[in-house]
């Protein structure tokens, strides 16, 4: 939502007194209102000096270099530090799991490995004023993005952020940039667990269906998990849970910042054990390969030794026959037929003792396969 005559790059602009409701208002509102202004920004590094220009009255200690880091997207979460740590720049994110339209909805219906669409977010805090910037969104299937996007609307974490500072979770510009970090970190959990919903998906097709297992999805899985660790591994800060200081914005709300850590912990622990069981099923994917090559081995060896039984008994009673000494029924008519009896017998025999033993052998491998099976487990 932009506001009606201000800039293109302005979104919206809103006091947050402490001691009332947070309200949008004009540039011009500012000046005399009770509580500091918070600036939701949609431009980039290119509209620096123009922002710069705007922004500078309103925000003491506001400087170039600092919108300049706050309009340039990183292409994984960092931050900053300016004025000995009086004023710092997050780098966030939210995160969201998609499919193509078209895919199948109906639960237990094997589906494709679909996309994550990260939005990233920059947000500076001073004494006195807040400052976000909504960034393009970033579309990735497996490690390679495909796609950019538009930036999000961003309406429902202004709006959850109001309900959060109304419900009595007041403070600073720094806290309530916290605030809205953990309306963003609320999004990685459920991203986490639709990954374990595609693995499952990719198992069902595994087991329920005629289809080969495709390796290429698995291996996007695992890209798709492996950049959603990446970009929430900075995020995880060590020591903020006993030193504020340690935190991404100076904020003074501790427990507002280990509620965004509890929820940066508990999606990379989810993360942690979905490698596990990414790597279980690679295995499990390498044996079923395994035996698809045994089994194709196993069918050409098979056709050697019929073609083998074929030949090998009526050369060798042919051979015997044709040898220059006496055999039964020599120089009798009698004799031909003994002899392609004796042939049609052994061969028949040869092809029976051949099946006898492919079935005994496959027994055994079917025995000892049930008894070694792997199985994912979670």
């Amino acid at each position: 939502m932009y506001l009606k005559d201000s800039p293109q790059w302005l979104r919206r602009v809103s006091m947050w007194d402490p001691e009332g409701r947070p309200r949008s208002c004009g540039l011009d509102q500012i000046e005399g209102g009770n509580g500091f202004p918070w600036f939701e920004l949609v431009c980039g590094v290119g509209e620096s000096t123009e922002v710069f220009g705007v922004l500078r009255n309103h925000c003491p200690g506001l400087t170039l270099q600092m919108l300049e880091d706050l309009l340039t997207p990183d292409d994984i979460p960092d931050g900053k530090h300016y004025a000995d740590g009086a004023i710092q720049l997050a780098s966030t994110f939210s995160v969201a799991a998609e499919r193509d339209d078209d895919a199948p909805t109906r639960w237990g219906t094997p589906q494709k490995v679909g996309r994550l669409a990260f939005q990233p977010v920059e947000i500076v805090a001073g004494d006195e004023w807040l400052i976000s910037c909504w960034h393009p969104t970033r579309i990735f299937a497996g490690t390679e993005k495909v796609d950019d996007g538009p930036a999000d609307s961003a309406e429902a974490v202004f709006r959850d952020v109001v309900e959060r500072w109304c419900g009595g979770r007041k403070g600073s510009p720094a806290d309530l940039g916290v605030a809205v970090m953990h309306e963003l970190a609320l999004t990685y959990v459920p991203t986490q667990r639709e990954l374990v919903l595609w693995l499952e998906d990719w198992e069902m097709t595994l087991y329920r269906t005629d289809e080969k297992a495709d390796e290429g999805e698995l291996t996007d899985l695992w890209g798709l998990m492996a950049m959603m660790r990446k970009w929430l591994t900075p995020l995880n800060r060590p020591g903020l849970r006993k030193d504020i200081a340690k935190a991404w914005l100076p904020a003074t709300d501790h427990e507002a910042v280990v509620e965004v850590d509890d929820r940066v912990d508990k999606a990379l622990d989810g993360l942690a054990k979905l490698s596990e069981t990414l790597r279980q099923a690679f295995g499990l994917l390498h044996v079923e390969q395994t035996e698809e090559q045994r089994q194709r081995e196993e069918k050409s060896a098979r056709r050697l030794e019929t073609l083998a039984a074929v030949f090998l008994v009526p050369t060798l009673v042919v051979g015997f026959y044709g040898a220059n000494t006496w055999v039964p029924g020599q120089n009798r008519h009698w004799g031909f037929w003994v002899m392609v009896g004796v042939l049609i017998l052994l061969s028949f025999g040869t092809m029976f003792g051949l099946r006898v033993r492919r079935e005994h052998r496959s027994e055994d491998r079917s025995r000892a396969e049930l008894g070694a099976q792997p199985a994912l487990r979670r």
